[in-house]
């Protein structure tokens, strides 16, 4: 009762635990090589997709007299 090795592992008490956690972004220390660009494409397609959904909005946007002070 309470004593003991129950298989925390070597790092369990203040080792740094970050480099044995698994990530699909790759952890606390990835730095993928062309990251800029990567960002960049990615604003550009968001661009791309939300400029003409808003415009279409306004577009289709009707205001009634009533609410119309």
């Amino acid at each position: 009762m309470g004593g003991g090795e129950h298989a925390h592992g070597e790092g369990a008490h203040g080792g740094d635990f970050r480099a044995k956690v698994w990530s699909m972004s790759g952890g606390p220390y990835c730095r993928p090589k062309h990251w800029k660009r990567n960002t960049a494409f990615a604003m550009f397609g968001v661009f791309l997709i939300c400029i003409p959904i808003a415009m279409k909005s306004a577009d289709l946007e009707r205001l009634s007299k009533e609410n119309c002070y």
